[in-house]
């Protein structure tokens, strides 16, 4: 056994401070608090931690090859490891910088969490407008005011990497107010592969505690930032992929990872709320108000639960192991079961689910694209959080300037071959990292600049260190490597050759496709242009794409609102067939081909 005190960061402090470079810029102070654990024998500190359910992002699964673990060993420093040294300089070794994973413990120590902000995570939500039966976006509508004669659903998408929870109108079933967070089981690793591993190897109980803990603790803060209470909520309803939703029940998840792929259950589910959040109801806030979570406390749980216990909580159905109820919750909302016109639907996320079809006919798929487009697996990426670079134009310096995008968006230029390199943030804040649209982007400027060739080689002045975009608060550099190239080749590949199978085996050209619905947490924030241009999306459907943000959460809405919305999800899956991509020859010949970037 091993004694860990832990220095967790908890909260912020938003100070002003004036530089003599920077006036008024904002910096964050933290507030720290102390939590002392045991570890076993042999144990890692990051097994440590998640047994303890503090939860540290590890999108490699703990395996040392991503380098997100980080922690500061105050004392009782472990020896450092080649991992270590892969991801750390020489002065941060002796600072007592090493990698969760790779850290054994033989003794005492003292460690600091290093969590950064990735917990305030920004989904495309409640900003997205309803999608209408006929895939069209409707016109803006007044929300109605907060009071106690309302009633209210939640509905909830589980994503593998974020979470969305909104409040909804029963009188109107329009979004009242909306909360995003992390999935803390990103500890675990970042796609569902990883997620079914560590379920199948002893650790099923943790991640369900971990999604449920997730869940009830924003459920907490949608009904405290609300200002509303338990006893209005009538049913909440649930919509994620299926291996989120198997972990969430505690379903095993044996079946899931080999063939067949046979889920347990992937029908309508209903439970009552005591039942699915029993613990958590049990220890109230406990988790957050120690700091084991990195959640805000928002007061005692009972005030919100209190003679709710029995309120509705529904699963929605999923159509396969692969293809999970996110995906039909997103046909729901985009009206593929009202038209006759053939649609395609792509979820840009880690797991990569498209479908493409009409009321008569659906082709559905999986593709493994990997946390890429989402920050994970590239060198400074990270979540869609204040700070994230997300647009990136490289300009003539004399004529560079902010990107297009938004009052919130913040100029920082390095001179790069007389070029500028001018990057916005979210929310304007200092550049901390690069989220999946700010990675997109950064591809597409490289290619156009020609500073990458179509094979995805950077330029020889790049190719050892990367590409410098910005510098962080610290005097980090933000970079792009050529290892993040490939990421995103393998990642934008898997999509396009999907995309192009599901056409090739529903027998449609582009010409006959109606609409593109590009769906995903940051769906409407990217740049369709820059997307195209890199070969994410055909060129010839550009027109035809519309950005549609959460499309499951809207999906999940739309069940909550239509009192046929069982027998129209039914229906979608029925009509809904999967094309198992990893046996199809077609597959792997449109893989090769588009693992090149086009001509810019």
């Amino acid at each position: 056994m091993y004694q860990t005190l832990i220095t967790a960061e908890n909260s912020v402090e938003i100070m002003k401070l004036k530089q003599q470079d920077r006036e008024n810029q904002e910096i964050r102070k933290r507030i720290y608090s102390e939590i002392e654990l045991e570890g076993k024998k042999g144990e890692s500190l990051l097994s440590s931690l998640l047994r303890s359910h503090i939860y540290v992002n590890a999108v490699c699964g703990g395996n040392g090859l991503c380098g997100k673990c980080g922690v500061r060993m105050l004392f009782g420093v472990t020896e450092a490891t080649a991992a270590d040294r892969k991801f750390f300089r020489e002065e941060e070794l002796a600072d007592g910088m090493r990698l969760a994973c790779e850290s054994y413990p033989e003794g005492r120590c003292r460690i600091r969490i290093l969590s950064g902000d990735e917990d305030d995570f920004t989904v495309v939500t409640d900003g997205v407008k309803p999608i209408c039966g006929n895939g069209e976006l409707s016109a803006d509508v007044d929300q109605p005011d907060l009071t106690a004669n309302f009633r209210y659903d939640i509905a909830i998408d589980i994503g593998t990497t974020t979470l969305a929870v909104s409040l909804v109108s029963c009188e109107n079933a329009q979004i009242i107010h909306t909360v995003t967070g992390v999935n803390h089981q990103r500890a675990y690793g970042a796609d569902v592969i990883s997620r079914i591993q560590a379920a199948n190897e002893g650790h099923l109980s943790e991640l369900s505690c971990c999604i449920r803990q997730d869940l009830y603790e924003n459920m907490l803060r949608l009904l405290h930032e609300s200002d509303t209470v338990f006893a209005q909520i009538r049913k909440i309803a649930v919509a994620g992929n299926t291996t989120m939703g198997h972990i969430l029940m505690g379903y095993s998840c044996e079946t899931l990872g080999v063939y067949p792929f046979k889920p347990v259950d992937i029908s309508l589910t209903q439970v009552s709320f005591a039942d699915l959040f029993e613990t958590e109801t049990a220890a109230g806030n406990g988790a957050a108000d120690n700091g084991h979570s990195g959640h805000p406390s928002h007061g005692t749980s009972e005030s919100f639960i209190h003679g709710r216990e029995s309120t509705e909580v529904i699963l929605l159905p999923g159509i396969s192991a692969y293809v999970g109820a996110d995906i039909a919750a997103g046909l729901l909302a985009c009206g593929f079961d009202r038209t006759d016109q053939v649609n395609v639907l792509i979820d840009l996320g880690t797991n990569g689910e498209m479908a493409v079809g009409n009321r008569e006919k659906i082709l559905v798929t999986s593709t493994a694209a990997g946390p890429a487009f989402e920050g994970g697996n590239i060198s400074c990426g990270m979540g869609s959080v204040p700070g994230a670079v997300s647009r990136v134009e490289i300009r003539d310096a004399e004529t560079a300037g902010s990107p297009d995008g938004g009052d919130d968006s913040v100029r920082i230029s390095t001179g790069a071959e007389a070029r500028d390199i001018v990057c916005r943030t979210i929310g304007g804040k200092a550049p901390i990292g690069l989220c999946g649209t700010g990675v997109i982007e950064t591809v597409y400027e490289l290619l156009k600049q020609e500073w990458m060739d179509v094979t995805g080689l950077l330029d020889e002045a790049y190719f050892d260190n990367g590409f410098i975009l910005a510098e962080s608060p610290t005097g980090e550099n933000i970079v792009f490597t050529q290892k993040d190239i490939r990421e995103v080749q393998l990642a934008k590949s898997a999509v396009r050759a999907g995309l192009e199978t599901l056409l090739l085996r529903y027998g449609v050209t582009y010409s006959e496709i109606g609409t593109l619905y590009l769906a995903g947490g940051f769906g409407d924030r990217i740049d369709l242009r820059k997307a195209a241009g890199i070969g994410l999306l055909p060129e010839e459907l550009l027109e035809k794409t519309v950005a549609v943000g959460d499309s499951a959460l809207r999906g999940v809405v739309d069940f909550l609102r239509d009192t046929q919305s069982e027998e129209r999800l039914e229906q979608l899956i029925r009509v809904s067939g999967e094309i198992q991509l990893a046996s199809d020859t077609n597959f792997n010949r449109f893989y090769m081909e588009y693992m090149l970037f086009p001509e810019c």
